[in-house]
């Protein structure tokens, strides 16, 4: 397999990661939505303005991550740009999501590794050469 061939597989590999992610924030911050408009909440706030504010910022996610892997795709050169931006605005509604899931603010902590891990490793990928 050719160098930038499987740089190229990174790069998307990193845009579905990103789009994976968001996912699996939107599932979480509908059950919260679900649990609170229910009844069945353990903490009176798991379900308000939070869940709100996690689901509008992982569905802006979902866009971006979207917009990277199609203009990564066609061999955009500033395709990682949104991924960057992708990684950036997953922060805080990944950190509240694994904040409100797990009861302890630690596992939020983690939110900023994987989302920092993200943002750096996009901006290696524009630093280098178009991928084509």
């Amino acid at each position: 397999m050719r160098p930038d061939v499987r740089r190229m597989l990174l790069i998307q590999a990193g845009n579905l990661l990103l789009l994976a992610i968001a996912a699996g924030v939107i599932v979480t911050a509908v059950d919260a939505l679900t649990a609170y408009a229910t009844g069945a909440r353990d903490e009176p706030d798991a379900g308000g303005a939070l869940a709100w504010i996690s689901l509008a910022g992982s569905l802006a996610v979902m866009v971006l991550a979207i917009l990277a892997y199609r203009w990564t795709a066609r061999g955009e050169r500033y395709a990682p740009l949104f991924a960057v931006l992708g990684w950036a605005v997953l922060w805080l509604p990944l950190s509240l999501a694994l904040g409100a899931a797990s009861g302890t603010p630690l596992l939020a902590y983690l939110a900023t590794l994987v989302c920092g891990a993200g943002i750096v490793l996009s901006l290696v990928a524009l630093g280098s050469k178009k991928p084509r």
